[in-house]
C-alpha cells in the first residue's frame, strides 16, 4: 500500500519528492481523481517528477500509484456508508436505515433540479390558490405543508388524494390555481388523475415524486425527485420531508418581513388558544368539584 511505501521511505527522500508525498497522505481523497500534472502543480514540481515517484514507491507506473489511493479512497466509503452485514438487531437496522436516508438526502441534494425549484417557489408564491395533495400516507405531509404555507399567508389547501372525493371540480379549476402532488408508491392513482385534470383545465402542476416511473411524473407539468430508497420494505420519507421542508424555508425567505408576521401571529393565536382552553378546563374543574360536593 502506497502509505507504507512512502512512510518506509519518506527520510531518504529528497524535498521535492517529500512534497508530493505530504500531497497525497494529506490530500489523498483529492488525489485519487488527479492527474500526474494536477499533482505536480499542487506539490510544486514537474510532472516527471511525479512519475518518478510512483516508480520509486515500486509502481510501473502513475496509473498504478493512482489506482492504490482509490482503492483506498472506497474503503473510506465502504466503512462510512455501509453498515456491518448479518447484525439484525433493533439498533442496528435502524442504523443503517438513517444511513440509507442519509445518502439518500446527499443524492438528491447532488441531483437536485435548481432551475425547477426556482419555478415551483415562484408558482407557490404566486398561485391564487395552491392545492397540495398527495397519495395514502403522503396525504399527512400533504397538510402539514399545506400548513406551513397558509401560516406564511398563502392560500394553500390540502385536498383528498382519493379518486372518489378530491373536493375539486374540473369547471371550478382556474389557470391560476397550483396543484402540488406527492408522490411515493404510486398506489393511489387519485393524484395523478386529478394533477391530470388540474394540467387541462390550465392550471400550473407540480410533481414531488418518489422516482421518475412515478405515473405523477407524467401527469405534472414540473417535477422534482424525493427518492424513496430504503433498506426494509416501507419506502422512506426522508427525503420527501427534507425537500417540503426547503421548500418551506424558501418560501419563507422569499416572503421576508411578512412570513415573519404570519408565524408570529399563528403563534399568537395558538397562545390565545391556549389560554381560552385553560380558562374553560378550569371553570369546568370547578363546576364539577361543585357538584361532587352537593353529592
Amino acid at each position: 500500500m502506497y502509505r507504507d511505501h512512502i512512510r518506509t521511505i519518506y527520510e531518504h527522500l529528497s524535498p521535492g519528492y517529500r512534497r508530493i508525498a505530504d500531497f497525497l497522505l494529506t490530500h489523498y481523497q483529492d488525489a485519487a481523481f488527479m492527474t500526474a500534472a494536477q499533482v505536480a502543480k499542487q506539490a510544486t514540481v514537474d510532472t516527471a517528477l511525479v512519475v518518478r515517484f510512483a516508480q520509486r514507491l515500486g509502481y510501473p507506473g502513475y496509473p498504478e500509484l493512482i489506482g492504490d489511493i482509490q482503492e483506498d479512497v472506497k474503503r473510506d466509503l465502504k466503512a462510512v456508508y455501509e453498515p456491518p452485514e448479518g447484525d439484525d438487531s433493533p439498533g442496528q437496522i435502524l442504523q443503517r436505515n438513517l444511513m440509507q436516508d442519509r445518502n439518500t438526502l446527499e443524492y438528491m441534494h447532488l441531483h437536485l433540479d435548481v432551475e425547477t425549484v426556482d419555478i415551483v417557489v415562484d408558482a407557490i408564491l404566486h398561485a391564487s390558490r395552491l392545492f397540495v395533495v398527495g397519495e395514502g400516507s403522503a396525504g399527512y405531509m400533504a397538510e402539514g405543508f399545506a400548513l406551513q404555507l397558509l401560516i406564511l399567508g398563502l392560500p394553500a389547501h390540502a385536498i383528498s388524494g382519493e379518486l372518489a372525493g378530491p373536493g375539486v371540480k374540473k369547471g371550478a379549476i382556474q389557470p391560476g390555481d397550483v396543484f402540488l402532488g406527492l408522490g411515493l408508491t404510486a398506489m393511489t392513482p387519485g393524484v395523478s388523475v386529478l394533477l391530470k385534470m388540474a394540467r387541462t383545465a390550465k392550471a400550473k402542476t407540480v410533481g414531488i415524486v418518489g422516482s421518475l416511473a412515478h405515473p405523477l411524473a407524467a401527469a405534472a407539468e414540473h417535477v422534482l425527485v424525493a427518492p424513496v430508497q430504503t433498506m426494509e420494505s416501507i419506502p422512506s420519507w426522508t427525503a420527501l420531508a427534507g425537500m417540503l421542508n426547503g421548500l418551506a424555508q424558501t418560501v419563507a425567505f422569499r416572503k421576508g418581513d411578512p412570513a415573519a408576521n404570519g408565524i408570529l401571529d399563528s403563534d399568537q393565536y395558538l397562545t390565545a388558544y391556549a389560554e381560552m382552553l385553560r380558562q374553560q378546563l378550569s371553570s369546568k374543574r370547578e363546576i364539577a368539584k361543585a357538584h361532587a360536593l352537593k353529592e
